[in-house]
């Protein structure tokens, strides 16, 4: 029985099965029940809470010395690795609200605020742990994740910190460059939105 594959190992998981639990939520009114069938072994298939498949992956991997230490023997695409699993696990709790925050606190604890691991990320691959903090500073402003003070603290503080380190290396950028943003959608801005396409539309918009 392997972990080969799991719900943090692709974004489709938390935009299919995440999308569709959001949608069940949005269209009954009501909270659903979401739930994980692990058929890993086929003469022992389970089926637990959605939550309880996230606790275990995050436990089994993110968090596992021994895979951390796997991805950081790959270097810059390690980094990646890393920064990509944890932007699914973001994934999962913008679209269910199935993610504990002392997953978020771990992880911020792990990744950013250990000094061992900014050096692997400064060595490797910066703009992966940019990538990091930026998308845990924003589960925290979207309330997504209800965050230790000292660890958000700590957060910000690393955050400014990559930014300064980040553009004190680009030096003086002249001719095209490619960059990126991430814009908040909040739950005012799709109000404002349904009644805008309502009035479009000549119809309520759900």
């Amino acid at each position: 029985v392997t972990d080969e594959y799991d719900l943090c190992g692709c974004c489709c998981y938390f935009g299919t099965h995440g999308g569709l639990t959001t949608a069940a939520r949005e269209v009954s009114g009501h909270e659903v029940s979401a739930y994980y069938g692990d058929t890993r072994d086929m003469n022992r298939v389970e089926v637990r809470t959605l939550a309880d498949e996230l606790r275990r992956v995050v436990r089994t991997k993110l968090l596992n010395p021994k895979w951390i230490k796997g991805m950081k023997n790959h270097g810059y695409k390690g980094a990646g690795d890393i920064s990509k699993r944890i932007g699914r696990v973001y994934g999962w709790e913008a679209t269910t609200q199935e993610v504990d925050d002392w997953i978020f606190d771990d992880i911020t604890k792990t990744f950013v605020l250990d000094c061992e691991m900014r050096q692997f990320f400064e060595e490797n691959n910066p703009y992966a742990l940019e990538e990091i903090g930026r998308r845990l500073l924003e589960a925290a402003e979207r309330g997504l994740w209800d965050a230790d003070p000292d660890v958000l603290d700590g957060l910000k503080d690393a955050y400014l910190e990559m930014e300064g380190w980040i553009e004190e290396r680009m030096g003086d950028v002249t001719g095209d460059m490619q960059g990126g943003s991430i814009d908040v959608v909040t739950a005012e801005d799709v109000s404002a939105w349904k009644e805008k396409m309502g009035a479009v539309l000549g119809c309520d918009v759900m």
